[in-house]
């Protein structure tokens, strides 16, 4: 069994003093950022590419369905309705 680290015994693992650690933990959290922001534009651009198609077929649908309108049956009766009653009151 080891012993324990007592005040003044050499490291076990020494710290490598060839750079600044300010430098070496500003490079991580860089190549790290960088790492995350281009995954996250590519995801955008993904969800952009996706709207546009589900936009452009929703549209085509909406196209081809408005020809299929008609003038709603009862709107056309209750104005006939309305005409003959006013006609009869008349």
């Amino acid at each position: 069994m080891e012993r324990q680290h007592r005040s003044g015994d050499p490291f076990r693992y020494p710290l490598c003093r060839k750079k600044d650690a300010w430098k070496d933990c500003h490079d991580i959290i860089k190549e790290y950022d960088e790492e995350l922001c281009s995954r996250w534009k590519e995801e955008i651009n993904n969800l952009l590419i996706l709207a546009g198609l589900f936009s452009a077929v929703v549209t085509a649908f909406t196209v081809e369905s408005y020809k299929w309108l008609q003038e709603d049956s009862s709107d056309v009766s209750l104005a006939v309705l309305i005409h003959i009653s006013s006609q009869l009151s008349a």
